[in-house]
């Protein structure tokens, strides 16, 4: 590698840690999965962080990695999210080198190209400022990856023992990372090592791993296996919006990230109108990338055979759990990916003859994906978490000044998940502590005086008479008894209510719970918070005087006070 090629690495790493350096500090503060990686890298080790480990869906390294970084750094949001930068750039850097690996020709060009296509690309840039295991996942996929690669070139055993460590740190970082790992290992047995020496020494390698991991599998054994319908409650199946996963990885459009449209028409064509925007910005990407990446695809050499292999059969693996309720099919969940698919686009561009062709289309989606990084509100290093705790927590304190004797209820999210941007020094924020929680983890005895093990036996069709119900007697005297009965004259009561998740009008939830056909293809989620909004709101009306209200964000607060009786 010449000093030419070094001083490009360069360039490219240095832009990419600048795009994810870009607005990183957000001001809408962390959402609802990022505040539960940090509490659970903030628990104390070991017997409550690995307490904490049992009511998550992920396995544990990344939460311990956070938690040594807190040790060394701080827990401000900045610093929390620099943790994602630094395994984000490192992974465009070891990208550069797997690339070097699998073209051992004329690969300069190639390896430049993956890591530039690393640089740019939104999803990494996405999961690069937010505090999640993504970023630290694609790191030590890139890694994994990479010492495959090696192993066909040079099936060491110093090859074999760091790609076995780092398949073991995947799975340890990823919950289904294993199925990953286990068709890397499979395709490599396959064509990598057709002698026996090495197929022997795979094996050990890989029952190393698995030796390593024992003291982890009860813990992701109960994350994969519990009775759980909460797996497809937010999203259910739905086979168009797979096709999401490739405008996400090869466009600058993150559509399946934030779940913005139910089917993939409906990014097209909605309400009598074309989205062009989404065709240029995400559609004309996507097919530049997936024409080279046919292109990569279509060499007969056995490199080739083990990058579509592992490709292919973790996709449909994936698909197979989304289908059967198991996992929802999203493309953060398919992490491991994006560095194979990133590669095979890279050999593909670079495989085509003419230099002008490849200038034309490296020009188009270059200029595209820029310029929607760098000037849409929408992009990756713009778009604002409208999920963000910081921004209900500024509007009830400054907006709305409040004060010691105001109620809060919390429709969703526990009050202790906002503590992180509550002055208690204040003495105006107690009403935070005390506050009243109809969330996700307790709706059920709220709307039906039932516990999570009954709802988890009998599924949603317990709550179906619920919905179709127009009055909940049991609710409202809930309602009373923890809030109502509590106010004096004069005192404020606050209705905190996350609206992209409580959408669904009054009407809408009863018409849907009386037709059981419809009823099963609606995300429960959305039917229940939407449900305790409207009782919540309808009780307040008849009890309180209504003040006013406030959106920000995905937040609605809705003031009423206690009425003078005097």
């Amino acid at each position: 590698m010449n000093k030419k090629s070094v001083l490009y690495l360069i360039l490219i790493l240095i832009g990419a840690t600048l795009l994810r350096l870009w607005n990183l500090d957000k001001p809408e503060g962390m959402w609802n999965d990022e505040y539960l990686t940090w509490k659970i890298a903030s628990a104390r080790f070991p017997v409550e962080f690995f307490e904490a480990l049992k009511t998550n869906c992920h396995a544990p390294l990344h939460y311990l990695y956070l938690k040594l970084w807190m040790f060394i750094f701080h827990d401000s949001d900045k610093f929390l999210r620099l943790s994602s930068v630094v395994p984000g750039v490192l992974g465009i850097a070891v990208m550069f080198f797997a690339s070097l690996e699998f073209r051992k020709k004329d690969n300069i060009n190639t390896a430049l190209t993956t890591a530039f296509l690393c640089a740019i690309s939104s999803f990494l840039i996405y999961f690069s400022q937010e505090i999640r295991i993504y970023s630290l996942a694609f790191f030590i996929t890139s890694l994994v990856l990479l010492y495959a690669l090696k192993i066909f070139n040079s099936p060491s055993k110093k090859n074999f023992i760091l790609y076995s460590i780092f398949c073991l740190l995947l799975i340890l970082t990823h919950t289904i990372g294993f199925v990953f790992v286990f068709f890397s290992t499979a395709a490599l047995w396959v064509f990598a090592v057709p002698q026996k020496k090495g197929k022997d020494f795979l094996l050990f390698s890989i029952l190393g791993v698995i030796i390593l991991a024992l003291p982890f599998i009860p813990l992701i054994a109960n994350i994969l296996f519990r009775n759980n319908y909460f797996s497809q409650w937010w999203a259910p199946f739905n086979l168009s919006r797979t096709l999401f996963l490739f405008t996400d990885v090869f466009s600058p459009v993150l559509n399946d990230t934030f779940h913005i449209f139910n089917k993939f028409s409906d990014a097209f064509y909605k309400n009598g109108s074309v989205n062009l925007g989404y065709f240029i910005f995400a559609v004309i990407p996507t097919i530049i990338s997936f024409i080279c990446f046919i292109r990569g695809v279509l060499n007969p050499k056995k490199i080739h055979g083990y990058m579509l292999s592992v490709l292919v059969c973790t996709i449909l693996t994936v698909l197979i759990a989304a289908m059967a309720g198991k996992v929802v099919f999203t493309t953060k969940y398919l992490v491991e990916i994006i560095p194979v698919f990133i590669l095979l686009v890279s050999e593909g561009f670079n495989s085509f003859d003419s230099k002008g062709f490849k200038i034309s289309i490296a020009t188009v989606y270059i200029v595209i994906s820029l310029f929607y990084i760098t000037v849409m509100e929408t992009s990756a290093v713009k778009l604002i978490r409208t999920e963000g705790q910081r921004l209900p927590v500024v509007a009830i304190q400054n907006d709305f000044g409040l004060k010691k004797n105001d109620k809060i209820i919390f429709l969703y999210y526990p009050n202790e998940w906002f503590y992180k941007y509550v002055d208690f020094k204040n003495p105006n924020s107690e009403p935070f502590l005390k506050g009243t929680n109809i969330t996700k983890y307790n709706f059920e005895y709220y709307l039906a005086g039932a516990d999570r093990d009954t709802i988890l036996k009998e599924g949603s069709s317990f709550l179906q008479p619920v919905f179709a119900s127009k009055e909940n007697k049991f609710f409202n005297s809930r309602l009373k008894n923890d809030v109502f009965n509590n106010l004096k004259s004069g005192d404020r009561l606050f209705i905190v209510d996350l609206r992209s998740v409580s959408f669904f009008p009054p009407e809408v939830v009863n018409t849907v719970a009386n037709d059981t056909s419809i009823y099963k293809t609606v995300p429960l989620l959305y039917l229940a918070m939407s449900y305790i909004k409207s009782c919540t709101l309808e009780k307040a009306n008849k009890e309180l005087v209504y003040v006013g209200e406030k959106n920000t964000g995905a937040w609605n607060i809705y003031v009423f006070q206690k009425p003078d009786l005097g």
